[in-house]
């Protein structure tokens, strides 16, 4: 008898695994002729579009339709609200040979430190461009800005005042200095940036031979206390112990003996009419009594 071996064949199925996706399995973008796509009633922002007369597709921003495909030849730049751009392009084909970081360049200027920092455009402590008073660039100006501390705008003095006696040998009086500080930024600099700014501080650090900046020990009073002219114009209290109006906060007082030791006072302000740009004193008269400011070391600051 002749015997049959039958074979077992196993097969597995596995499922048939395709190297690209199928016609169906693809995402299809809606398509339109230029004029179809710009006649769209509000497209929402994000909308993809694939235009069948340039055979590119689009995204639509807050107000046109961006071209997003490209040939390979290009390099593209999303340009947002905190970049200037420069070179080739339009605002239906952005594409740009260069890209300046904001606020960098006077042309980018921001409006003052705290809109650059808001805006998300910079986060660096560093020189900025600003135009605080809008419009166009042409008079924008660099400043300094403190970021990390939350966009305060540095308002430098350009000399200090002098330690020394500045009336000469002559009886104690109420007297202001004869000239106001000068800053390095001009008045309608100054005015622009507190124009567009909420916020104001300063400290005034002030040294002193023999002259009482705020308490005096000797008379246990505070009849010879300082006052201040601010930039802004106004005037505040001297020759008492409180600035009404005005938020001063004496935080060291070293200055209240009438002697010739050196010592100093600070005033810590909190006011938007800062800088300070003129004191007024009492104790002022004999040749040994003598005060000054290193101002350049104590800059206001506006935001």
């Amino acid at each position: 008898m002749k015997t049959i071996r039958n074979s077992l064949i196993i097969i597995f199925c596995i499922g048939t695994i395709h190297a690209a996706p199928l016609s169906d399995e693809l995402v299809v973008l809606h398509s339109a002729t230029t004029t179809e796509m710009n006649a769209i009633s509000t497209p929402t922002q994000g909308s993809l579009i694939f235009n069948t007369d340039d055979k590119e597709i689009y995204e639509r921003n807050t107000t046109a339709w961006n071209r997003i495909s490209s040939d390979g030849s290009e390099t593209k730049i999303m340009a947002g609200s905190c970049m200037d751009i420069t070179g080739v392009g339009t605002a239906g084909d952005p594409y740009i040979i260069n890209a300046t970081l904001p606020a960098k360049t006077q042309s980018t200027a921001g409006t003052t430190c705290k809109q650059i920092l808001d805006a998300g455009c910079a986060t660096q402590d560093g020189m900025y461009w600003i135009n605080p008073n809008g419009g166009t660039t042409v008079d924008a100006f660099q400043v300094y800005c403190d970021m990390g501390g939350g966009g305060w705008t540095r308002l430098d003095y350009a000399t200090d005042l002098q330690d020394t006696n500045h009336f000469g040998n002559v009886s104690d009086g109420n007297r202001w200095l004869p000239n106001n500080f000068v800053l390095n930024l001009t008045n309608t600099q100054i005015n622009d940036i507190r124009l567009a700014s909420t916020e104001g501080k300063q400290r005034y650090h002030g040294t002193c031979r023999g002259v009482i900046h705020h308490y005096y020990n000797g008379g246990n009073n505070h009849s010879y206390a300082f006052g201040f002219r601010y930039h802004q114009g106004h005037e505040t209290a001297h020759n008492q112990q409180t600035y009404p109006s005005t938020n001063i906060l004496v935080s060291n007082d070293g200055c209240q003996a009438n002697d010739g030791t050196l010592r100093s006072t600070d005033f810590d302000i909190l006011d938007i009419r800062v800088p300070i740009i003129n004191v007024h004193t009492r104790d002022n008269g004999a040749s040994s009594e003598k005060f000054g400011s290193p101002l350049t070391n104590y800059p206001a600051w506006l935001r």
